[in-house]
């Protein structure tokens, strides 16, 4: 019998104990504090945009959103039916290309929470140190393209909250880690299977999990952590990220990335042509050669490469040449 086939109910069998050494795993390459819960639900990220209003708009159904592009936007539009919702900073313009200073960002001084999603894997924009918002605001992050792919002081936030499918293995779990004190802030009508509370009361097994999703995110953690943990994620990522933008910034106007250097994202990288008619060429040419599904989000078209820690650098290595091989093609 395999562990997937197990009951989670068995205190000492081998699905509990394989969740609380994955814990234990998540506390140790992100320094958790002992006054943080690490939680681990189903439903992706997309169920947090629902239940982070429902979990802390039970004293104060107000909050914070900074409102940095598509995902952002989708987690304002959730919030917005179970309270009210200032977007107190939009950057979903096409000419909103950076992030101003703290400082700049409006908040109010009543706010519940203050929302933020720290890398827009369509539009690229990405925020690479953790906001400084104050003790008087409680900051809630989306992390679900950037969390393992650096050090998070995870102080200086709330709750944060990332979904598997990116860094954390296959999709099928989203861990969420909450300051204890906020675990009593719940709306009445928060379904039972998204409150926080009662998943940490349960010991993550308030209903059955993914535990296949679950066992790989415990081998994905083993493998960063064999491999210097978060501190040599992060430079392999910069490294990684960089090759592609200078392959980009390095061809004479052929393809092109709008964020500005210190606010590009590291792990999603889209791009354009400025021959926009040969984007499909590149997409057609590029599958012939192997290389997969960098078409850019429907949303925005263009062209995308995502390096999250799991690609291979032999895939990126190949992708980086057929950049250059496809500029020789066309682009005289």
């Amino acid at each position: 019998m395999g562990i997937c086939e197990m009951s989670q109910r068995d205190p000492d069998g081998p699905v509990q104990q394989c969740i609380q050494r994955m814990e234990g795993k998540l506390r140790h390459l992100l320094g958790v504090p002992d006054n943080y819960k690490v939680l681990f639900f189903q439903a992706s990220a997309h169920a947090q945009f629902a239940a982070v209003p429902m979990n802390l708009f039970g004293r104060n159904a107000k909050a914070d959103y900074i409102n940095s592009g598509f995902w952002a936007h989708r987690a304002v539009t959730e919030a917005k039916k179970y309270g009210t919702v200032m977007e107190t900073l939009d950057l979903t313009c096409s000419s909103c290309t950076s992030y101003p200073p703290v400082s700049q960002w409006n908040l109010s001084a009543d706010a519940a929470y203050v929302h933020i999603c720290l890398n827009e894997t369509i539009s690229g924009l990405a925020l690479h140190e953790d906001p400084d918002v104050g003790s008087g605001h409680v900051l809630v992050a989306d992390m679900t393209s950037s969390l393992l792919s650096r050090p998070v002081d995870v102080a200086k936030y709330g709750v944060l909250y990332a979904s598997s499918g990116k860094n954390l293995g296959p999709a099928g779990v989203c861990v969420v880690i909450v300051r204890s004190d906020l675990l009593d802030q719940e709306l009445s009508q928060t379904p039972t299977v998204l409150s926080w509370k009662t998943q940490a009361a349960c010991s993550n097994v308030y209903n059955t999990p993914n535990i296949f999703a679950i066992r790989v995110l415990e081998l994905t953690l083993d493998k960063l952590l064999r491999k210097g943990g978060l501190p040599a994620a992060a430079q392999r990522s910069r490294q990684r990220a960089q090759q592609v933008y200078d392959a980009i910034d390095n061809s004479q106007g052929f393809y092109s990335n709008a964020v500005e250097p210190a606010y590009r994202s590291h792990t999603a990288i889209p791009f354009h042509i400025a021959r926009k008619e040969l984007e499909a060429v590149f997409l057609k040419e590029s599958t012939e050669a192997g290389l997969y599904q960098l078409f850019g989000h429907p949303s925005v078209g263009g062209l995308r490469v995502c390096i999250y820690n799991g690609l291979p650098d032999a895939a990126l290595e190949a992708f980086l040449q057929f950049l250059q091989d496809f500029q020789k093609r066309y682009g005289g």
